[in-house]
Order: C-alpha cells, then structure tokens, then sequence
C-alpha cells in the first residue's frame, strides 16, 4: 500500500492488528500506529500526517479510549515516554507521563503520603488522568490537580517543552486545556503530598470497594458520559445490543464482549437520542477514534 510504503520513511510507524489498545478490547487495523519516547519522535510523525492531511491520536493506555470502526485512518501514536519517578524532597516527586498512575499511589502509600487514592481502580496513566482532570466524581469535586504542582508539557505550535501550573490548566469537570487536543502532550508533572497516618491500606480498600461496586463481568472504559440525565441511563441498564450492553451492576458503563466497536457505538447513539426527546444533550466522557 503506498500509503505504508511512505510510513516507513518517517520512522516506526507500522499497520497493526490488535485488540489490545482499548479497554473495551475492540479488534481493529491501525493503519498506522506508532510508540514515540521523546518529543523529537513525536513531532517527526506528527508533521508527517499534518504534511498528508491524516488526523492524529495520542494514545496512554487506552482506558478512556473506543476505536470506533474496525479499520482506523488515524494515526495512533502512543506515548512511552520513559518511565521514571523522580524523588525532590519528602513530599514532592516528578512523574513522567507514561507511569501507571497506580504506581504513583504505591509510592505515596509507601511513604504515608496523602494521595487520589480513590483512583486506584482506574487503569490510566498519569498523562491520561492529567489530560482528563480523572478525579472521583463530580459531587465530591475533588481531582489528581489537588496535589498537582506544576505540569511540563510539548507544544508541536511552538516546538517546545512548556510548564504550567493547574490553575491554567483545568476548564472544568473532566476538563482541561489539554482535552481533545492533539498537538501536544504531558511530558511530566510535579506532585505534592501532604504526609498523613493511613489506617490499613486504601489502594487495596479503593479495589475492594470498585470489585464490589463497580461491574468487570466483561471489558469496560468505564463511564462512557461525563455529563447524562441518570434517569435515562438507569433505565437502560442491561439494554443490549449484540454481545454490548449496559452494565446492569453500574449506571453509565458499557460492558463489551465483541470483537466489534459497532454495538458500542449504537449503545451509545441510543442514549443520545433519548436525551434529545427530553432536550437534553449529554457529554462524552470516552474519546471515539475514527
């Protein structure tokens, strides 16, 4: 294909197969997919598709990700910055964007630091949750930015390492200037902890209450709406459509036993069409890819 042929060229970007890119564990062709491990990577394919009109995704561990056709036309790249977590003083430590964020909870834990325990559930990375604002939910306003310092960044515009601070980073709920955009990046972030005397081990607390709680029957990207009328949602609980369905167990998830996004997908349209009868318009919570 010449459009692979012309791939090649810039780097390691290849066609691949996979189900392993998404939590709902979709089968899907990337046309063309890429690791990058540093923004010098990242901006060779990034000018590349801008250069040949191919629309881009930064890709973290894909827990908030549906890949929503069975071949994808955009180009996936995945951040494996390399891993590091960096130790400035007692309570401060720089994280680079690819760690797990469950690692960063085990060093806190470790070292009785106070931490977004509540998000040790959640398979994300840290530049993902930075990305999203991941907190516990909206009632208990409370996110990873509460112990957030400062966030270095890679802006493709100006080809440059940028740092900012939260409050000129988070719009909103799930919201943040980095949200939906494509040219740039979490490289790392500098967090802080207060120290605290833990009663028993909340990691393993938080996974108690999600196994309870929350519904891993089937693969999941967990809330699919960050903003819904939960009237709607609760009524469709267990509504399926093919091996896809609302979760009986948990309002607003997807459990997904298809190799297909296509049911995912109808699941979803249905939920916005029975908001639009009560003229009501729900947000997206999950990124669709094309």
């Amino acid at each position: 294909m010449v459009v692979d042929q012309k791939l090649t060229k810039i780097g390691n970007i290849q066609q691949i197969t996979t189900n392993q890119l998404s939590y709902y564990r979709t089968e899907n062709t990337f046309n063309s997919y890429a690791d990058f491990q540093s923004p010098g990577e990242f901006i060779e394919y990034f000018n590349w598709a801008k250069e040949n009109d191919f629309q881009i995704y930064i890709l973290g561990n894909g827990s908030n990700t549906l890949f929503g056709r069975k071949n994808i036309k955009t180009v996936v790249l995945r951040n494996q910055i390399p891993k590091s977590i960096e130790v400035l003083s007692d309570n401060q430590i720089k994280v680079s964007s690819s760690v797990q964020v469950r690692e960063v909870l085990k060093y806190c834990y470790e070292n009785s630091l106070d931490s977004f325990y509540y998000l040790a559930s959640v398979p994300a990375t840290v530049g993902g949750a930075l990305a999203m604002n991941a907190g516990r939910g909206k009632k208990f306003n409370v996110s990873i930015y509460d112990h957030v310092k400062s966030v270095d960044f890679f802006d493709s515009k100006d080809g440059c390492v940028k740092t900012l601070k939260p409050e000129d980073i988070v719009l909103g709920y799930r919201n943040t200037i980095f949200t939906g955009i494509q040219s740039s990046f979490v490289i790392s972030a500098v967090f802080e902890f207060d120290k605290c005397s833990l009663n028993g081990n909340p990691i393993q607390e938080r996974c108690r209450w999600s196994k309870k709680n929350q519904d891993y029957s089937a693969p999941s990207c967990g809330s699919v709406f960050k903003k819904f009328d939960y009237q709607i949602l609760s009524k469709l609980k267990g509504y399926r459509v093919g091996k896809a369905k609302f979760s009986e167990k948990t309002n607003n998830w997807i459990s997904n036993k298809s190799d297909s996004p296509i049911n995912i997908k109808i699941l979803i349209l249905i939920a916005k069409l029975l908001h639009a009868i009560k003229r009501k318009k729900p947000v997206l919570e999950i990124i669709v890819v094309e």
